[in-house]
């Protein structure tokens, strides 16, 4: 990426990670100098989930059009084909600078692949979760500089919490959307996504880590409400514990 991002080009990458708004509350509290490759991930996770909105309409247009948009960024990454989008060269420009692994952003192509035409079962559930948020999350790890693979493994298993639990506050909605959710019932739903916030370990997550585990603090609060929440904004509190949990990672992170 460019040494010195200009504030055009942050803006612009703002708009575009828009749309995920708990996780770009929980990167603005990444330091400056991977600010960008943040907002980068944000934006190419929010570009691959647009080619699910297909599978909502299936009987006109089938999983067809989204399958082309995500083999469309495969060949991107893997430089096959001309980077032809505005978000496409600085996803490439990060994988050049190594700030995060081409694997693990196939990952996520692989997951929105599988939730278009996976089986509608407990296994394809938990490898759409692996590779889709947990690999988001290990993701950004990685632009932090994080390369033990312990640590990363941990950030995963943030990473399908926090979406365990964001599943659990939009299930009503989730539910008539034609996006695949969980193929069980909500209080097992809960129970996953609290077995991964264990694995996490926040306790012992090193200090200076935890400011790529900050989805943790989001899921840790939706997963004990449950859908009890659906439909609500999110509350003062949460953002608050983001804030306060941010701050002191942040502190821990420029302290070494």
């Amino acid at each position: 990426m460019k040494n010195h991002p200009t504030q055009a080009d942050m803006q612009a990458l703002a708009r575009l990670a828009a749309g995920d708004v708990d996780r770009l509350l929980c990167t603005r509290f990444l330091p400056a100098s991977v600010q960008q490759g943040g907002l980068v991930l944000l934006a190419f996770h929010n570009e691959l989930i647009r080619a699910l909105a297909p599978a909502r309409s299936a009987a006109v247009a089938g999983p067809m059009a989204g399958l082309v948009r995500l083999q469309w960024w495969r060949e991107v990454l893997e430089q096959t084909r001309p980077p032809e989008h505005d978000l496409a060269p600085f996803v490439l420009e990060m994988l050049e600078r190594g700030q995060a692994r081409q694997v693990t952003l196939l990952r996520l192509v692989h997951s929105c692949e599988m939730e278009l035409t996976g089986s509608r079962d407990l296994a394809t559930w938990l490898g759409v979760m692996r590779d889709g948020p947990g690999a988001l999350q290990r993701a950004v790890g990685e632009v932090l500089g994080v390369e033990d693979d312990d640590l990363l493994h941990r950030l995963e298993a943030c990473g399908m919490a926090y979406g365990a639990g964001a599943m659990l506050r939009h299930w009503p909605a989730i539910q008539q959307s034609g996006r695949f959710i969980y193929p069980a019932n909500e209080g097992a739903l809960r129970q996953q996504g609290q077995a991964w916030l264990a694995e996490l370990d926040w306790p012992r997550l090193p200090a200076p880590v935890r400011i790529a585990a900050l989805p943790a603090v989001l899921a840790k609060r939706d997963l004990a409400r449950g859908s009890a929440q659906a439909g609500q904004p999110r509350g003062v509190g949460d953002r608050a514990a983001v804030l306060w949990q941010g701050v002191k990672a942040l502190r821990a992170f420029e302290r070494g």
